[in-house]
C-alpha cells in the first residue's frame, strides 16, 4: 500500500514538473530506497524519467544517494539502466561528473562510500567561469547541521565551505525541504516516509536564478498522525481495545498512517486484550502501528510487544542495505523478515 503512495506522489510531482516546464529539472538521489529496487519500481520511474527528459525534452540530472548506491565499488547501479533516455544525465559510481545544460555548468557529487573518496569527489568541484550559471548537486548532511542526518549507516558529511560560488546548491538526502545556507537548499521527499516527518510539507521547489528565488511547490500525500499516548494503568484488556478503537473512530483512520502509544501496559492487560478487536482495527485501517509499553512498576522490564520488535525489525534492515547479497531478492527478504518478526509479537 505505501508502495502505490509513493509511487503516486512522485507521478504527482512529475506532473506538476512538466506543467512548468523548466528548464533543468534535479533529482538529489535516493530516487530508490534500495539498490536493487522491485522489477514494479523500476517501470514506474523509467516511465515517468521518459515523460520528464525523453517525451517533454526537459533536460534532467539524477544522482546516487546512499540507498540506491552499492556498498560494493565496482557494482552496477539501477539508475545505470536508464542512460539511454534523451536529455537525461545520471552521475553515480562516486565520482564527480560535470555536465553543461544550456548555459549551466552542473556539478554533480553522487554519494561517495567513504569520507576520503568524498574528500577526493569534491577538491575538483569548483564553480566554471566560463558558464553563466553553476550549480551543484550533492548527496549527505550538511556539515555541522545534525539536524539534517537521516542516522543512515554510510552518510556523509558535506563541507558548507565547497557550496560557496555556486548561483544553487541542490542537496539531497534529508527528507524535508530546508534551507542551509543563502543559496543552499533541501528540495526534501515526494512523500512522508516516516512518523517523525508526519507534519512536514512535501514536495519540489522551483528555482530562478537571476533574479534568484526559490519556492517550494507543495503536493498531496495521505496524513500521518501520532494518537496522544494512551495509559492503560489498571485497565483490562477488553477495556484497553475499547480505548484504542474509540480513539481510532474519532480520527477515522481508514485512508490514514496511525501509531498509537500505549504505556502502563500489565502481563495481565496484554494477555487479556482481544486479539480480534485489534485485528479488526488494522483491517480497517490504511496503516496501524500499536506500541505497547510495559508497566514499569512490574519487574523486570523486559522489552515485549511492538516496542522491541520495532528496533530488530530496523536493524535487521539496515543489516541487508550492507550485507552483500548478491543473488538473492532483497526486497523479498525484508518483506518476509518484517512479516515474521510481527508474527512473533
Amino acid at each position: 500500500m505505501r508502495q502505490e503512495d509513493i509511487i503516486a506522489g512522485f507521478t504527482q510531482a512529475v506532473d506538476a514538473i512538466i506543467a512548468i516546464n523548466p528548464s533543468l529539472c534535479i533529482h538529489s538521489g535516493d530516487l530508490f530506497h534500495a539498490v536493487k529496487p522491485s522489477n514494479r519500481i523500476m517501470a514506474v520511474a523509467a516511465e515517468q524519467l521518459h515523460r520528464l527528459a525523453g517525451d517533454k525534452g526537459i533536460p534532467t540530472v539524477v544522482i546516487g544517494g546512499n540507498h540506491d548506491t552499492p556498498r560494493q565499488p565496482h557494482a552496477g547501479t539501477a539508475l545505470e539502466v536508464f542512460h539511454h533516455i534523451d536529455n537525461l544525465y545520471i552521475a553515480v559510481g562516486g565520482g564527480p561528473q560535470s555536465f553543461a545544460v544550456g548555459d549551466v555548468r552542473v556539478q554533480a557529487v553522487p554519494h561517495c562510500l567513504t569520507a576520503s573518496l568524498l574528500k577526493e569527489a569534491l577538491a575538483s568541484c569548483r564553480p566554471d567561469s566560463n558558464a553563466r550559471y553553476n550549480v551543484l548537486v550533492m548527496h549527505g548532511v550538511a556539515a555541522g547541521m545534525p539536524e539534517f542526518s537521516m542516522a543512515d549507516l554510510g552518510e556523509q558529511e558535506l563541507p558548507l565551505e565547497i557550496m560557496e560560488g555556486f548561483d544553487y546548491v541542490a542537496l539531497g538526502h534529508f527528507h524535508n525541504h530546508a534551507k542551509v545556507a543563502s543559496r543552499a537548499y533541501y528540495a526534501g521527499s515526494t512523500d512522508r516516509l516516516s512518523q517523525a516527518e508526519r507534519d512536514a510539507a512535501k514536495g519540489f521547489v522551483v528555482v530562478d536564478l537571476e533574479p534568484f528565488s526559490v519556492q517550494f511547490h507543495e503536493i498531496a500525500c495521505r496524513p500521518m498522525l501520532t494518537i496522544d499516548t494512551i495509559d492503560a494503568t489498571g485497565k483490562r484488556g477488553d477495556q484497553l481495545a475499547d480505548l484504542i478503537k474509540e480513539q481510532l473512530q474519532s480520527i477515522d483512520s481508514s485512508d490514514k498512517i496511525v501509531r498509537v502509544k500505549v504505556e502502563g501496559v500489565s502481563e495481565e492487560t496484554l494477555r487479556t486484550i482481544p486479539a480480534e478487536v485489534i485485528a479488526s482495527l488494522k483491517r480497517d485501517s490504511f496503516s496501524l502501528d500499536i506500541t505497547f509499553e510495559k508497566d514499569r512498576s512490574e519487574a523486570p522490564a523486559v522489552g515485549f510487544g511492538r516496542s522491541a520488535i520495532g528496533r530488530l525489525d530496523k536493524g535487521f534492515l539496515q543489516f541487508l542495505e550492507v550485507v552483500d547479497l548478491e543473488g538473492f531478492d532483497r526486497d523479498l527478504l525484508s518483506r518476509e523478515a518484517l512479516k515474521y518478526l510481527a508474527e512473533s509479537e
